[in-house]
């Protein structure tokens, strides 16, 4: 072979080589999966109170707990201990607290869970009614409580069991779903 040949196959060869490496040196790496977010809190409230109005501006819940977190993965405001006083007209509050609860995004649905207990003093001074279980779901616009788990209903010393309730919180109206047993002792 003659000269010009090789010289031509050595200026191909160095050309390739050139380019091989002009291209890994402008191609950007390949890009890394995104790695999902973590079920870690970015902020959170410690002595909290959270306080709903009515229309008329009056408080409608106030809504109190010692540690509050959000998580930004899901938009959820964990809850620990909360205590929530609702106020209706022309009667005494609610008093609900739990052990935990949970405030999905949106913020509609408070899913409480742990000792649960809902309590309100009766209008005619007798003992108030306690309700007690261990998980339950409060609609914070309809203000309905509802739980499909064991519910023990005690007033005074009566006692009705049941599997399953809803509160409406705004009427004092409990309906039982299912395995209904009562005691119950009159107060006249």
């Amino acid at each position: 072979m003659n000269a010009r040949v090789w010289l031509l196959l050595l200026a191909l060869g160095l050309t390739a080589a050139g380019t091989w490496w002009l291209l890994r040196q402008v191609t950007p790496p390949l890009a890394q999966k995104p790695v999902p977010p973590s079920h870690t809190p970015d902020y959170y409230f410690t002595g909290a109170t959270v306080t709903t109005l009515d229309k008329q501006g009056k408080p409608e819940a106030i809504l109190t707990a010692p540690r509050m977190l959000h998580h930004p993965d899901d938009d959820s405001v964990e809850i620990f201990a909360p205590r929530i006083e609702y106020f209706q007209a022309g009667g005494p509050p609610w008093h609900v607290q739990a052990d935990h609860g949970l405030l999905p995004s949106g913020g509609k649905l408070v899913d409480l869970d742990g000792h649960v207990t809902l309590q309100r003093q009766a209008d005619n001074g007798a003992a108030p009614l306690t309700i007690h279980t261990d998980r339950m779901s409060v609609n914070l616009d309809t203000n309905i409580a509802v739980t499909s788990d064991p519910v023990e209903i005690l007033q005074g010393t009566s006692r009705v069991t049941a599997v399953g309730m809803q509160a409406f919180l705004n009427r004092n109206r409990l309906v039982l779903e299912t395995s209904v047993r009562g005691y119950y002792v009159s107060q006249h």
